[in-house]
């Protein structure tokens, strides 16, 4: 009878060949992405995949291998190659130049900031070519966008805790620039020190007022009388906690910001509500198309008359067409209209559609008699980590 261990240890080394393959015909996707991108080919082909399953289970069927056993196989690794494929695709989408030396984006803060890491995230497959453009304001974010300074920018639009990011929202009614992207990203709040020491000790916490508002629980119960220091960015908080001779004061930001600046975590997920994210949404001068076979969100404004059943009127057009719409925030009229008193209420909406198709262009020229005006901000794949 054959050594058990000797059994195992050749069953390991086939293991370790098929993860070799599989990682070998994982690297080819991103040449069949690039080639479906450029020749306008949908990411998932069924009939492909239909007939090489048919194939590959025939083949099996030599070797003793149930067409159940290969089909659960093969199914799970399609699906994982259409999955990276849509990844790489929705950054040849977002990016309109993928052979592009460099790409200039904005976003708010220094190395650290939330947008920074979101900045890293979404363009993940061209991180190398990133140039960065470091803004102290929305303002100057957007104002870098539609004079061309950077190819894109990243904004930071609600949060699962504190929510809707106001000064965003009413920036997106005058902008030329649109939407391109989104995508959420997870944030773990923890204070951050230049060593790790009782909680008694800390004078002051730096912090931009977003994170200061989503730990108020903490704050008010573990540290009711310490000093607030507000600062425009994370980065900034994390900056000056690093440059100041004093151990006593702690920022709050993430702990991987945190190790960028020597700061170590004395206490862990802080927020008021554990399970913290925060959507961002990316902005560039040049929109995007985005193919049929990718779930599309548009973001739009639109005003309606101030008397009762008017903002209805609106919803019903999207009902009646199927259109669903995940999110709809009431915002005041632009200083920049001049359109005030009869269409006095302005809305954002995001809806879950596609700008080329007939449905929704036909809701739009309907949305014409119901509404003073409409905008498009954008038409982009909806919320895919790229």
């Amino acid at each position: 009878m054959a050594d058990i261990s000797l059994i195992r240890e050749e069953i390991n080394n086939i293991d370790d060949k098929l993860i070799e393959l599989l990682a070998k015909r994982k690297e080819l996707y991103k040449n069949i992405a690039q080639f479906k991108f450029t020749q306008g080919k949908p990411i998932k082909d069924t009939e492909r995949e239909t007939m090489h399953l048919e194939h590959l289970i025939a083949k099996a069927n030599t070797q003793g291998l149930s067409a159940d056993f290969i089909s659960t196989i093969y199914k799970t690794i399609f699906e994982h190659s259409c999955a990276l494929q849509q990844s790489y695709m929705l950054s040849l989408i977002a990016t309109n130049a993928p052979t592009s030396p460099q790409v200039k984006v904005a976003f708010l803060g220094e190395q650290g900031t939330y947008s920074y890491l979101a900045t890293y995230k979404y363009f993940k497959n061209i991180a190398s070519k990133i140039i960065e453009k470091n803004c102290t304001s929305f303002n100057e974010i957007i104002a870098s966008v539609e004079n061309n300074e950077v190819d894109y920018a990243l904004l930071p639009i609600e949060n699962s805790s504190s929510g809707c990011i106001n000064e965003v929202y009413d920036l997106l009614q005058d902008t030329t620039s649109k939407i391109i992207g989104e995508l959420t990203y997870p944030v773990e709040h923890c204070l951050l020190a230049k060593d790790n020491y009782d909680l008694a000790n800390i004078e002051a916490i730096c912090a931009h007022p977003q994170p200061i508002s989503q730990c108020s629980n903490f704050i008010h119960q573990n540290l009711p009388n310490v000093k607030l220091i507000p600062c425009s960015s994370s980065s900034e908080a994390l900056q000056k906690v690093k440059s100041l001779d004093n151990a006593n004061i702690v920022a709050i930001g993430c702990k991987e910001a945190g190790e960028l600046y020597g700061l170590k975590p004395i206490a862990g997920n802080i927020a008021n509500q554990k399970a913290n994210t925060t959507r961002f949404i990316v902005i560039s001068n040049s929109p995007v198309s985005v193919p049929k076979d990718i779930t599309a969100k548009t973001s739009i404004t639109f005003t309606t008359e101030n008397k009762p059943g008017a903002l209805v009127n609106v919803l019903k057009l999207f009902s009646e067409h199927n259109i669903n719409i995940v999110k709809l925030q009431s915002r005041p009229r632009s200083p920049l209209d001049q359109n005030h008193g009869l269409w006095a209420e302005t809305f954002y909406a995001d809806l879950i559609a596609n700008t080329a198709t007939p449905q929704l262009t036909n809701v739009f020229s309907k949305l014409k008699m119901v509404t003073g005006s409409v905008k498009v901000l954008g038409c982009y794949p909806q919320n895919v980590e790229i």
